[in-house]
C-alpha cells in the first residue's frame, strides 16, 4: 500500500514558499494520502493542535466528494483511526 505525503506544511523561507505557490501548492490540503482507501489523515499535536480555517474548508470539500478524513492527535491516534476503517 502506497501513502504520499503532501508538501505543504511546515514554515518556509519566502522565496520556498513563493515557489510552492507557482507550482500549484494550496494551503490546508491534508498531510498524508492514501489512495487506496481514499483517505486523507490530517495530522495535529496531541495537545493544542488546532485546524486553520483553509484545512476546515478542504476537508468539507473531500467528504463532500466521499473521501474519508482522519485528524490524528498524534502518530499513534492517527494510526488508531486509519485502523478502526
Amino acid at each position: 500500500m502506497r501513502i504520499f505525503a503532501i508538501p505543504n506544511g511546515g514554515h518556509r523561507h519566502v522565496a520556498v514558499a513563493a515557489k510552492l505557490k507557482a507550482t500549484g501548492t494550496s494551503a490546508g490540503v491534508p498531510d498524508l494520502y492514501i489512495p487506496k482507501w481514499n483517505v486523507w489523515v490530517e495530522m495535529k499535536r496531541q495537545a493544542g493542535g488546532v485546524l486553520s480555517p483553509a484545512q476546515k474548508d478542504w476537508i468539507l470539500y473531500l467528504k463532500s466528494i466521499d473521501h474519508k478524513v482522519i485528524v490524528g492527535k498524534g502518530w499513534q491516534d492517527a494510526m488508531l483511526q486509519i485502523l478502526k476503517l
